[in-house]
């Protein structure tokens, strides 16, 4: 993809930016041991956050948003491409003075039954942390770490009990908790209610969003589920295959949807109402090895609207509309098209797919 340098937010009031960032893993080697095949996890993101906001990361498995997140994190080394924190150029900082700031940024993982070690107890896993940035004193640990519990919906009596012993909210409960017990900042949440019942599912949104409020906290949420993203997040970034294809606003994304393959995406959400017929799109084949992304486009393999442009030529990642972004030829000013057919395209475009709020409505 052409490089991102356009990016939605406003300089003054920028909490996190990412600047064209790359992650790709070797996956093969020549016969002197040197690198000759990358996977690219992660290939050229960009974006900004404000404080104090969410912003939601969509895409199907495999497309790269946790990888994106954990590279955030410096969890895995930055390929190339730039993290800004609070002004701070962090990506380029040694893993010694990386650690002075990790407190600040924090991450939830997706799976509570395995990122919560057995041997420890409930009081050890959210305050061991915090013990060991000097946070907190071992004569006040315990008063600390039951005031983060207590935050968190945990009962005081959980201290000194195993991670066995509960339940998969409550587990989730227990990591969300040691993740605060840093005081972090910027909270990085990897699908924290995937592995959850429905029920559970509303409780622990509804939680993050008071605690947001209550802490001031700034989250990237990562999820497959729309409607959950719909409820807790400010703006809203797109993935496909590594690099993201959309980004704007909530109520953009939603009720003005670009991108041919958000449109296939929100298709895809049920509707509960018997008499609301989906115009479901269905994408053909299969999402492309990131070891071999296919030239140009990288949706052009799926893509129901692709031009020649699209099979030869990377669309550039441009605002459309006013906070807006899209990487896609059907949005490129007239000097850049070289399909003459561009206009019959898009509005077979518009009659293919459904937006998602559209059929909402119809259902409510």
């Amino acid at each position: 993809m052409a490089e991102q340098t356009e990016v939605s937010g406003n300089a003054s009031e920028v909490f996190l930016e990412v600047r064209n960032l790359c992650k790709y893993f070797v996956v093969g080697k020549d016969f002197f041991g040197r690198p000759n095949a990358w996977l690219k996890a992660v290939d050229n993101v960009s974006f900004k956050i404000e404080k104090g906001k969410t912003l939601g990361i969509v895409g199907e498995s495999g497309c790269g948003k946790t990888t994106m997140g954990r590279t955030i994190l410096r969890l895995h080394d930055v390929t190339s491409g730039e993290v800004w924190f609070r002004g701070e150029k962090i990506s380029d900082l040694n893993n010694r003075e990386f650690d002075k700031r990790r407190p600040h940024m924090q991450m939830i993982f997706q799976d509570p039954y395995a990122s919560l070690s057995p041997r420890l107890t409930v009081g050890e896993i959210i305050g061991e942390a915090a013990r060991q940035h000097g946070l907190v004193d071992k004569k006040g640990f315990y008063d600390y770490v039951i005031n983060v519990m207590k935050m968190c919906g945990l009962q005081p009596h959980y201290f000194e009990r195993y991670p066995h012993e509960f339940s998969g909210g409550q587990r989730q409960r227990i990591c969300i908790a040691r993740a605060l017990a840093l005081k972090p900042e910027l909270v990085i949440c990897d699908e924290p209610v995937s592995a959850l019942d429905v029920s559970i599912q509303a409780q622990i949104i509804n939680m993050l969003i008071e605690l947001r409020k209550t802490l001031g906290l700034t989250y990237i949420f990562i999820s497959h589920d729309l409607s959950v993203v719909k409820h807790i997040s400010d703006e809203v970034g797109v993935m496909y295959l590594g690099s993201l294809v959309e980004y704007g606003s909530k109520e953009e994304i939603f009720n003005n949807t670009l991108h041919p393959y958000t449109k296939a995406l929100f298709s895809a959400v049920p509707v509960p109402n018997v008499h609301v017929k989906m115009n479901r799109v269905i994408l053909k084949g299969d999402i492309p090895s990131p070891v071999n992304p296919p030239s140009g486009c990288k949706f052009h393999t799926r893509c129901e609207s692709c031009m020649s442009i699209c099979e030869n030529v990377a669309p550039e990642y441009r605002e459309v509309t006013p906070g807006h972004f899209c990487a896609c030829h059907l949005y490129d000013p007239p000097e850049y098209l070289t399909n003459a057919s561009i206009d019959a395209l898009r509005e077979n475009s518009e009659s293919t797919f459904v937006n998602y709020s559209d059929n909402k409505v119809k259902a409510e």
